[in-house]
């Protein structure tokens, strides 16, 4: 069952004098249609080409996943780091430096966190404390498990006083200063003292409201840039779904907790309230799309089954959607499953499950199909020790879907690198090849390593990099589309080449090439069964398999 929401209390507009808080004071962009569309407006193209693309193409369904941790909350609850810790492990991979070689110690040379080195021959302090404290295989399990906790410690305590990132301090306390919660009012209606940081030091409350609880830590737990994105895409009327991927189903929990609020228009940093703004109806009211996340739409992905289950929902078609106002049969009982007319037996529940141990049609088509027709908003739970996440895409070695956009915002993946290898926190594949993909193929199209960073200092930081990466996608389908007619005209200018060849031919071979084939089982035939007209027998055979001679005349 969904998360039980507050009680409906009425919620009234900011006031003129007001000054919005939480970022979602920034006007919606509109979106451009198509060059010439609108002969008052006409479009300037975005990048050479744009307007080649369909309608369909411009706007095309945005499939958008996200990671939870180093992506859209700042906690690891799977890992079991605090928000202090997950900060600081956070700017210990950003940082780069060099180890000096008669104390073999790190020493800090960039500037600022950056995703990659300033210069090749640096190293990130995280890379540092994991070649230090090796966790290999061959190594006993008490070591490794000591080598772990150390590794750890070092990352997660990297900016505080005395240690190697005590320079990038001021970047953590920024990264602070952004999530806390900007609204004086808000901060004094809840009695808000200061930002905690350690979970753990101030445990949720049931004796208090549920918006008590969202506000006790004194800060955003969910960053406000993700907030900004919805916001955003809603009000340029953009269709999206979202799909959340965790490894951990306690902070998934927390995410629809108050996802459910922010959509109701209910979270208390974004109600309208105490000089903060509310954002556009996502619950389906007002012919608005519903994006809070229900049961039915979690599933759990078993990579060693090779199956996406989702416990909570029937198997069978997807449900239709419920529009304001209207009201919507329940789904149909599949067949096999009905109960008895005197209601004896209750119907065997089949949860709704996708196979991927031959291919990966079943899954792609169930999530895409139904899944997503069903609900906007979905959820993964994956099995952190059975490898990377799971993504499938209509690739086929050019881009074959081209109104449909996956894209997964993770702050854990890799760079690129020289090797072009899989990345081992993804598992990246074609549908139909059940290929996997290289990173060069999908980065900033169908994957994007967040800047965690700039994600929490920069609320349009999603806003930005959903742009970019539909922007590659739409130039990847025109250069798809170049590379494809440019062998078309190949072909063309080999088949004109090849008839101009024969025009030069000898009689003789030119019979034998072109006409002979084609003639040969009438002749075999004609030679077979002596027809007392020879002729008129070649003639009708000929007409009667005429696709048989079409196809020798072509060979």
């Amino acid at each position: 069952m969904p998360p039980k929401a507050p009680p409906q209390v009425e919620m009234p507009p900011p006031q003129p004098h007001d000054v919005p808080a939480g970022g979602l004071d920034v006007p919606p962009k509109v979106v451009p249609t198509a060059a010439g569309e609108n002969p008052a407006d006409p479009l300037e193209e975005a990048f050479p080409g744009e307007s080649q693309l369909t309608p369909e193409e411009r706007n095309r369904w945005l499939v958008l996943h996200f990671a939870l941790p180093r992506t859209i909350m700042t906690c690891d609850m799977a890992a079991g780091r605090s928000t202090e810790e997950e900060l600081n492990d956070c700017l210990a991979s950003m940082a780069w430096g060099s180890v000096e070689q008669g104390t073999s110690e790190w020493g800090l040379e960039s500037q600022s966190p950056t995703l990659e080195p300033p210069h090749p021959s640096l190293i990130s302090y995280s890379e540092y404390v994991e070649r230090t404290y090796p966790t290999d295989g061959s190594m006993e399990e008490w070591a490794r498990e000591e080598n772990l906790k150390m590794a750890m410690q070092k990352r997660c305590t990297f900016t505080n006083p005395g240690e190697p990132g005590a320079k990038f301090r001021p970047m953590f306390d920024q990264m602070v200063k952004n999530l806390q919660h900007a609204s004086k009012a808000l901060i004094k209606a809840y009695d808000v003292k200061k930002p905690m940081l350690i979970e753990d030091d101030v445990p949720e409350d049931e004796t208090r409201p549920e918006l008590q609880n969202i506000m006790r830590f004194g800060r955003h737990q969910i960053l406000p840039a993700f907030w900004q994105l919805l916001t955003q895409l809603t009000r340029r009327g953009r269709r999206f779904s979202l799909v959340f991927r965790s490894f951990s189903e306690e902070q998934l929990s927390v995410l629809q907790k108050e996802l459910f609020l922010f959509c109701q228009g209910q979270h208390p940093a974004y109600d309208g309230k105490n000089k903060t703004q509310k954002p556009p109806p996502m619950s389906g009211e007002k012919a608005s799309r519903d994006l809070r996340l229900y049961n039915l739409s979690i599933g759990r992905l078993s990579q060693e089954a090779k199956v996406l289950t989702f416990s909570e929902r029937p198997a069978g078609e997807a449900p239709k959607v419920a529009r304001p106002g209207e009201v919507v049969a329940p789904p149909a009982v599949p067949a096999g499953q009905e109960a008895d007319l005197d209601g004896t037996d209750a119907p065997e529940f089949v949860p709704t499950a996708y196979n991927f141990s031959e291919s990966y049609h079943e899954v792609y088509a169930g999530m895409q199909n139904q899944i997503l027709v069903g609900a906007n908003s979905a959820a993964i739970l994956e099995d952190k020790s059975a490898g990377g996440k799971l993504l499938l895409v209509d690739h086929a070695g050019g881009m074959a879907e081209s109104q449909v956009q996956h894209l997964l915002f993770d702050g854990s993946l890799g760079g690129i690198g020289s090797s072009g290898e899989q990345d081992p926190a993804l598992d990246l594949r074609d549908v139909v090849t059940g290929k996997p993909l290289a990173p060069s193929e999908a980065t900033d199209i169908f994957t994007h390593r967040v800047d965690f960073f700039n994600a929490a200092t920069d609320v349009d930081y999603f806003v930005q990099a959903v742009e970019a990466c539909e922007r590659n996608f739409s130039e990847k389908i025109l250069a798809s589309r170049e590379t494809e007619q440019s062998g078309l005209e190949k072909q063309a200018a080999e088949a004109h080449e090849s008839q101009d060849q024969e025009q030069t031919l000898p009689a003789k071979e030119y019979l034998y090439r072109n006409i002979i084939p084609a003639l040969m089982p009438a002749l075999e035939a004609c030679q077979r069964d002596r027809p007392p007209d020879p002729v008129e027998f070649i003639a009708l055979y000929m007409l009667r398999h005429s696709k048989q001679y079409s196809k020798s005349l072509r060979g």
